[in-house]
């Protein structure tokens, strides 16, 4: 079977960036997995904003079952979209983009097109799969809708709304659609778009609680080595973005150091040293920059404490991180795994985070506690990656013999 699906420039070969982001972060384990390979192959299409008048497309690396692509896309064509002043019809604002998609699909023949989650470039992707007849799968990893509000500076009023329309034609159009957990598909249905057949899926995210934490490097000096053991060590691995809610973060360690608290929080994170922020939150937390794979197994068993305070977030990784590498964790009760944490006993680790002393309460109750053992079973059996990637091949399979 041949899956043609939105690539990562951080997931080459020859990339030295670490992978970032649950979608990037899912397609490389999926295409790597025993699952995926020998019998599948993958065509990565990676986007890029180009300064030309007109689409291109060039191959960038092929290697074992796996070719990448790269389009340039006019960046006035997105800015038409992005920054329109009045309402536009995108199918005509890049129609020569997804002309060329639509023409290099029917060149390439995949079984299915797999849009890991969405956006403008995986729009355009599934109107190109639409033109050259081919099923689609989207996997909702996030709600694109909820993700512009949070965002909503960068775009114009109108140029939000033709986007949101964007997001409605992923149910619309495609041939199937996956949410990562419930919490998420229910959101997903009252404020966005309600599916007319039964082609709706729950599938978690996967993850490979084996090889998580495995030692590559022989020099690698641990985190926890560094650390003073006679503090209490709460540790953040969230990207620099409003939905991860570091406001609430920084109330909290300034709220810690008012009350001279032994307590102090680690936070992995690039910080755009134009940012402002940046040097207030130096003052009260640690900044850790981008750390491997093997880094961030060493950096949840050095923490006492994870915290997640998403404001709105389906399914952080750092949650199966955390669980794989026995580290209590925290949440809010906007991240997807509220539900499974309140049925498996973990009520207490649910925290609201809008008022930084009662959060201090609320860490201070968990603080010499473990996580209940019925969480750690449950999230390591639904999310374990064989099972996970099983059943999307399956579903792809199906859809590509015209089964479902």
């Amino acid at each position: 079977m041949k899956i043609l699906s939105n690539g990562f420039p951080t997931n080459l070969p020859n990339s030295e960036v670490v992978s970032q982001g649950g979608p990037a972060n899912f397609a490389k384990l999926f295409y790597n997995s025993t699952s995926f390979c020998p019998q599948n192959s993958w065509i990565g299409v990676m986007f890029k904003k180009s300064e030309m008048s007109s689409p291109r497309m060039k191959m960038v690396h092929a290697f074992f079952k796996r070719t990448y692509y790269q389009v340039y896309l006019p960046k006035d064509q997105l800015k038409s979209i992005t920054q329109a002043n009045a309402k536009t019809n995108p199918d005509k604002v890049l129609k020569s983009t997804i002309d060329r998609l639509a023409d290099f699909m029917k060149e390439e023949k995949p079984d299915i097109v797999f849009l890991n989650g969405f956006g403008v470039y995986n729009w355009i992707l599934l109107k190109a799969a639409q033109q050259a007849i081919i099923p689609v799968v989207v996997q909702h990893a996030g709600i694109l809708t909820k993700e512009l509000d949070i965002h909503k500076h960068f775009f114009s009023l109108a140029g939000k709304k033709i986007i949101e329309e964007m997001e409605k034609d992923s149910t619309r159009l495609t041939n199937a659609e996956i949410f990562l957990n419930d919490w998420s598909k229910k959101y997903y249905c009252k404020n966005v778009e309600k599916r007319k057949n039964e082609h709706s899926y729950i599938i978690p995210l996967p993850f490979d609680f084996l090889s998580f934490g495995q030692q590559q490097n022989p020099d690698f000096q641990s985190i926890s080595s560094k650390l003073d053991s006679k503090k209490y060590h709460i540790g953040v691995i969230a990207r620099w973005d409003e939905i991860k809610n570091h406001s609430a973060i920084l109330a909290l360690a300034k709220e810690i150091k008012r009350l001279e608290l032994p307590w102090q929080i680690y936070v992995v994170s690039n910080i755009p040293n134009s940012d402002p922020r940046k040097m207030e939150y130096e003052k009260y937390i640690s900044i850790i920059p981008q750390l491997n794979r093997v880094e961030i197994s060493d950096f949840c068993r050095g923490m006492d404490l994870l915290i997640q305070p998403s404001v709105f977030d389906v399914s952080p990784t750092v949650v199966l991180e955390a669980t794989s590498s026995n580290t209590p964790i925290a949440i809010s009760d906007n991240v997807g795994y509220v539900g499974d944490f309140l049925s498996n006993g973990a009520k207490d680790w649910v925290i609201d985070w809008s008022n930084a002393s009662e959060v201090v309460k609320k860490i201070s109750k968990i603080k010499d506690k473990k996580m209940p053992q019925a969480l750690k079973r449950y999230l390591t059996y639904r999310h374990d990656h064989t099972r996970v990637i099983d059943a999307y091949i399956d579903l792809f399979a199906k859809l590509s013999q015209n089964k479902i």
